[in-house]
């Protein structure tokens, strides 16, 4: 079965948004930011798609648009500049910082704290002792002292990014076999050509979402009980 264009885009864009994150480029952006991207992009007459906190096809393109029609540098991601170009941040204020996944912050504080850099409590939050001990880490790493997670920092953690879930997409039940059986189910359907392996990867969420869509589901890209029970799939 072919698989129909607004798939091969939605997978083209879900590839291309890790390669960007892989890169360092794109960083992590919460839900509730984005919803009110998309809402500021169409009251200012650019297509950016539905208003679901997805950085899908619709909102990089209109993100884009925006750029060329502000004279920013036109990279189709939210930055400083573009968000105060939007409205959604004060000229001069401090970066926009992003929204983490409390899951990775505790790991992370774990892993600096057991690497002697006192990163506070393993709460989750990354406050400001979390972040000191990341850029003291970051430092003797001769990594950007940024205090910020990125690629590059998670993978001197030893951390995968790549094998991380995306911030605000949930994912219940996800064990190996789990995933193996919905990425079977979602190959049966068209949507998923990549190979069973029982991993979430890129591939593996872009055909997620293009079936959440199908289904009238959220589209996050995750596995959660509505999607498993869409697929037919029991929950691990």
């Amino acid at each position: 079965m072919k698989l129909s264009r607004t798939v091969v885009a939605t997978a083209v864009a879900f590839v291309l948004s890790a390669a960007a994150f892989a890169r360092g480029e794109a960083p992590f952006v919460d839900s509730a930011t984005l919803r009110q991207v998309q809402q500021t992009l169409q009251s200012r007459g650019f297509q950016a798609g539905p208003v679901d906190g997805v950085m899908g096809p619709a909102t990089q393109r209109a993100i884009r648009s925006f750029q060329r029609a502000e004279n920013l540098e036109v990279t189709g991601q939210l930055n400083s500049r573009t968000l105060v170009a939007l409205g959604l941040q004060e000229n001069g204020a401090a970066p926009h910082r992003a929204a983490y996944d409390p899951a990775l912050v505790r790991h992370v504080q774990q892993t600096l704290t057991n690497r002697g850099f006192h990163a506070g409590p393993v709460d989750g939050v990354l406050g400001a002792p979390a972040r000191e001990a990341l850029k003291r880490f970051q430092q003797s790493e001769n990594l950007e002292a940024s205090g910020e997670l990125n690629p590059q920092t998670l993978v001197a953690l030893g951390i995968d990014p790549q094998r991380l879930p995306w911030p605000d997409r949930p994912t219940v039940g996800s064990n190996a076999a789990t995933v193996r059986d919905a990425q079977r189910m979602l190959a049966e359907r068209g949507y998923y050509t990549g190979a069973i392996d029982g991993i979430i990867g890129p591939a593996t969420r872009a055909a997620l979402a293009a079936f959440q869509r199908a289904e009238n589901l959220d589209p996050t890209g995750g596995i959660n009980a509505q999607t498993l029970a869409a697929l037919g799939v029991r929950r691990g």
